[in-house]
């Protein structure tokens, strides 16, 4: 499909932009769409670390609990919040990765002919910048995302709330922990959505015009996140401890991201590293083809 020229809108280039506003839109769609999902995950993630009472197993019975005791509205906890983070995050992510790409092409080559190490390193080197940019918003949505019975003292009241009474309990640095975990497991999982979603459109006829029609984005999607989720879900499980390790003022269980491996190595088991890998499988599936479709179609529409 062919490209307007290049211009400006607001002093930003109009190509910068529209790859901004596809991966701000991308986020909210997927992210809302599955947000019930995401809470069971990191509920069920979560559950362990202090010795509590495993009441959450299963997807239908989780969902359940959540509904009898906090509402059915609970199951959207956290999610304001994760699209205020996912906005910008989506937008640096698909913007960092288009442009990184540009840097990384070779004379001559089109996008269905780079490489696999040319697309993990652009999406890789896109999922670090993102991460950098964004953390403090993504601790403070997982711990928005608890249940009461996982807090220490009164549950926070919104996005504001918690950052203070992080910062205020624990430090600033309360705002960035796990985010050595967080380097080592998110930004691989964007490296992999992107290459895979890329080989996987490859697999499927292309229209006249030389695009991928849109069930085939959503298939693309779909097993793009599959992939990316299933190899780096270990690590997402310790991330999501390590941003609640010593919430609110408790005592800390982990004292960083390797002892906290150890510790839910000999306490629990090698599977409570994929605690929420059923609700996660359901989750990113859906989401995963959401997001990249609704890119896709928002880039598409303001290029035309």
């Amino acid at each position: 499909m062919a490209k307007r020229e290049s211009s400006t809108v607001w002093g930003i280039d109009r190509n910068v932009l529209v790859q901004m506003v596809a991966g701000g839109g991308s986020g909210v769609a997927s992210k809302t769409a599955i947000a019930p999902l995401e809470r069971v995950k990191i509920l069920m993630q979560i559950q362990g670390m202090h010795h509590e009472d495993t009441k959450y197993k299963g997807i239908t019975r989780t969902l359940g609990i959540i509904v009898k005791e906090e509402g059915w509205m609970a199951l959207f906890k956290g999610n304001f919040a994760n699209v205020i983070r996912v906005i910008p995050n989506y937008a640096i992510k698909f913007t960092m990765n288009d442009s990184i790409k540009e840097i990384v092409r070779r004379p001559g080559q089109t996008s269905r002919d780079f490489t696999f190490g040319q697309m993990m390193l652009s999406g890789t080197l896109a999922g670090v910048t993102q991460i950098c940019l964004t953390y403090p918003l993504e601790v403070v949505r997982t711990r928005l995302t608890l249940s009461s019975s996982q807090v220490i003292g009164d549950p926070y009241r919104g996005i504001w709330d918690c950052a203070k009474r992080s910062v205020k309990t624990e430090g600033v640095t309360s705002l960035y922990k796990g985010i050595g975990a967080t380097f080592l497991s998110g930004a691989p999982y964007t490296g992999l959505t992107m290459t895979f979603y890329e080989l996987f459109k490859r697999l499927f006829p292309i229209d006249a015009d030389g695009s991928t029609g849109h069930a085939y984005k959503l298939w693309s999607g779909a097993f793009a996140g599959l992939v990316a989720q299933t190899v780096t879900y270990p690590g997402d499980t310790v991330r999501r401890r390590m941003q609640t390790n010593g919430m609110s003022g408790s005592e800390r269980v982990y004292t960083n991201t390797w002892d906290a491996c150890k510790k839910i190595m000999r306490n629990e088991g090698w599977r409570a590293f994929f605690k929420g890998m059923a609700a996660n499988t359901v989750r990113c599936v859906p989401g995963a083809a959401i997001q990249f479709a609704t890119y896709d179609i928002i880039k598409e529409f303001f290029e035309k």
